[in-house]
């Protein structure tokens, strides 16, 4: 890791004044007074940490940031510079549309802005290969409150987001091809699903009656690209006799992959110039051909193909497709088991009607109907049962139709409508209903007025049946595929979810092992540094006593410059060994009385309470489990803050404590100076000042302590405030029962 790009020397700056992230001044002394103890910290992490300054060029990145863009080293990546290697990349957002490099996180917090955490996916644009990460950016701000750097952090999620991304498109194949039995159209909208998303290509063949295949989708963005597909189609058709290709994955049922296609692959299949120049044109990268297998049959062949996108297809792609692929075979396959019964349906719907007609006359003019005894038979009666009226016709009907059909009849008559059609039930003798379907044409006279409606009846009970029995079936077939899609989308779920438990798991070791190897190195270089710093401290205080006023005025505030500089330091390194032995050197939680704590505080602050006038009153506080000495300092923290956060009146402090089942939540009220809502989180953030050393010294480590503190108890810490009122800091603890004896 490399901080070199850094000057040398930085003159000291006043404190950072409201604002976000680290001062710009903690910043610079980090990387100067501190640069062995800030690299190894850095180098530790997983995630890519960069610094970016205002101009855009890159002070600072750690090993892992050189890695994940793709550069040998961090000195090599300050010496590129990011703006050059983000050259070799396309920035996608996470639905894959393009962005401008000035969208970027860092990009947008140097230019003063606010933006949350993206999701951005990188391709390579030489080898196509992509990555996500999760980037977000900090500020740095001066004591003016103007951003000086941007702080990047890039956290790999390409495994997530991949995963998310296939089951998502596992689930909406699946919706499509579940809930319709329109093959073609189907399977091209399932094509069209995959392009871009996987591919640049996707075409679909199924498998031909009289020839091998035939094409039913060929999908491309771009329409110029699927021309000259099919003109390279047209002109060179495929062999059915070859031993790679879509012909031969149909005849074998094996599925086809080539990752990496070659100009020599080119060369050899092409058939002549005319061919090797189309198929250059096409430009592919990667191809793979996927059979539709159902049922022991192979019904046709899914083919994907990469080209301008410069992706490649590998292993992990035709595994995903696979599963696609077989979710279509039975779609195909379904929507062929229905049109074959339909047709049968068809054709025994016409051989039994036409033995089933019955057939009518009724002369108009004459008022008289006559019947073919087959309709006498339809309706149930012995032959000659008829009479010669409509209302003999309508006797056995149901009686929710005859005003229906009545109605129907009349209309014609009047409106003079060439043809009559309806549907109606019959209530046979024995109490079954049989539905009769009766199809009438009107013939006029020679005046042009209504002479005779003749037609037929026939029985369509068992057609009706049957389409009902095979709607029934589209309905079981649709929910059994939408059955199949969720076990499948729950196995995913499942799987994902537990390979995300394992790497959580995983994860969370190598974190709590990586947050105790920086704590007791924390503590450690903390530790270390305090001698040589003390010798730094006592020279400078030493020439400061020597030759204040012996030399000229600059002489005198460079001096000034190292003392102040030196004391902050101390403070600084004292502050952070107080938060690095929070973790590795706390004590057994234990029952132990609030109230002893909160006198060790009072007794470490009493010549600040004495100086301020404060006056702090402490109510009855239980028995809690937690480290004794840890709690003092917690209590110490937060009574300390309330007197040095004061306004013009003396400082009244009220520390009480509130029980609720096996929790004790604690509060420490004053009357200071408040709060912003606005910084209610950040001021527990390490290194968070919200005002300058000037007005209020300190070092914006004791919050982090408290809050360090509360968390290694199992509770939670928060403040509530009102600004020019004062502020109530709140933290839970558990309660333990008074010892007995």
């Amino acid at each position: 890791m490399s901080t070199a790009a850094l000057p040398p020397s930085l003159p000291p700056l006043p404190a950072a004044g409201a604002g976000e992230g680290l001062s710009a001044e903690l910043l610079a002394r980090l990387f100067e007074q501190a640069r062995p103890l800030v690299d190894a910290l850095f180098a530790q992490v997983n995630e890519g940490v960069t610094v970016q300054a205002q101009d855009l060029s890159l002070c600072f990145a750690n090993p892992a940031a050189a890695r994940i863009l793709g550069v040998s080293s961090s000195e090599e990546l300050l010496r590129v510079g990011g703006a050059r290697v983000f050259e070799r990349y396309e920035v996608l957002d996470s639905t894959g549309q393009p962005i401008d490099l000035g969208q970027l996180p860092g990009r947008q917090v140097v230019c003063g802005k606010s933006t949350p955490d993206r999701v951005l996916r990188f391709r390579d644009r030489h080898t196509g290969e992509e990555h996500w990460y999760r980037v977000s950016a900090a500020p740095v701000r001066d004591a003016q409150g103007r951003v000086v750097y941007a702080v990047n952090v890039f956290r790999d999620v390409t495994e997530v987001m991949r995963t998310q991304e296939r089951l998502s498109l596992l689930a909406e194949a699946g919706e499509l091809l579940s809930t319709s039995l329109e093959l073609e159209n189907t399977l091209a909208a399932t094509a069209r699903l995959l392009v871009p998303r996987l591919a640049d290509w996707c075409a679909v063949h199924l498998a031909g009656d009289t020839t091998p295949s035939r094409q039913v989708a060929s999908i491309h963005m771009d329409p110029a690209k699927v021309e000259l597909a099919r003109r390279l189609a047209d002109l060179y058709p495929t062999d059915p006799g070859a031993r790679s290709g879509i012909d031969h994955v149909m005849r074998t049922g094996q599925p086809e992959l080539t990752s990496d296609i070659t100009d020599a692959m080119l060369v050899a299949a092409a058939r002549d110039e005319e061919h090797l120049r189309l198929l250059r044109e096409l430009g592919l990268r990667s191809i793979m051909v996927v059979p539709l297998n159902a049922r022991g049959r192979t019904l046709g062949t899914l083919t994907l193909a990469t080209a301008e996108s410069l992706r490649r297809l590998g292993q992990e792609e035709l595994r995903l497709v696979e599963e696609l692929a077989r979710r279509a075979a039975l779609a195909v396959d379904n929507a062929r088991l229905y049109t074959e019964a339909r047709r049968a349906q068809a054709r025994q719907a016409v051989a039994l009607e036409a033995g089933r007609m019955g057939a009518w006359e009724w002369d108009i003019q004459a008022q008289r109907v006559n019947w073919a005894p087959e309709l006498e038979r339809i309706h149930g009666i012995p032959e000659g049962s008829f009479g010669g009226s409509f209302e003999d016709y309508q006797s056995d009907m149901h009686p929710e139709d005859r005003e229906r059909v009545l109605t129907s009849i009349q209309r014609v008559v009047a409106e003079l409508q060439p043809e009559h059609h309806v549907q109606y039930r019959i209530i046979l003798p024995d109490g079954r209903v049989r539905w009769v379907e009766a199809h009438g044409r009107l013939t006029l006279d020679e005046q042009g007025r209504p002479s005779r409606l003749t037609g037929v009846c026939t029985d369509i009970t068992e057609r009706l049946a049957l389409e009902e029995d095979a709607r029934r079936l589209v309905r079981e077939q649709a929910a059994r595929a939408e059955a199949e899609r969720a076990r499948q989308h729950t196995a995913g779920l499942l799987a994902s979810l537990e390979k995300a438990q394992a790497e959580l798991a995983q994860r969370a070791q190598e974190l709590s092992r990586s947050n105790a190897d920086l704590e007791q190195f924390a503590y450690v270089a903390s530790h270390d540094l305090q001698e040589p710093l003390r010798m730094v401290a006592s020279y400078v205080q030493l020439l400061s006593r020597r030759y204040k006023g012996k030399l000229d005025a600059d002489a005198d505030e460079f001096i000034r410059y190292a003392v102040d500089g030196a004391t902050r330091m101390q403070a600084l390194i004292n502050d952070l060994l107080a938060f690095s032995r929070v973790g590795t050197r706390g004590k057994e939680l234990v029952p132990v009385p609030l109230e002893r704590s909160m006198e060790r505080a009072l007794s470490h602050l009493h010549l600040a309470l004495r100086e301020s006038g404060a006056e702090v009153k402490v109510e009855p506080l239980p028995w809690v489990k937690g480290d004794e000495t840890q709690l003092a300092q917690l209590l110490q923290n937060l009574v300390g803050n309330a007197v040095k956060f004061r306004g013009e009146r003396p400082p009244h402090i009220r520390v009480s404590a509130t029980s609720e089942g096996d929790t004790v939540t604690v509060a420490v009220e004053d009357n200071g100076i408040g709060i912003e809502p606005q910084y209610y989180e950040r001021i527990f953030a390490i290194f968070q000042r919200l005002h300058g050393k000037e007005e209020y010294p300190g070092t914006g480590i004791g919050l982090s302590i408290c809050k360090k503190i509360v968390e290694r108890h199992g509770g939670r810490i928060w403040v509530e405030s009102t600004p020019g009122q004062g502020s109530t800091f709140r933290f839970t603890l558990g309660t333990a029962a008074v010892p007995q004896g």
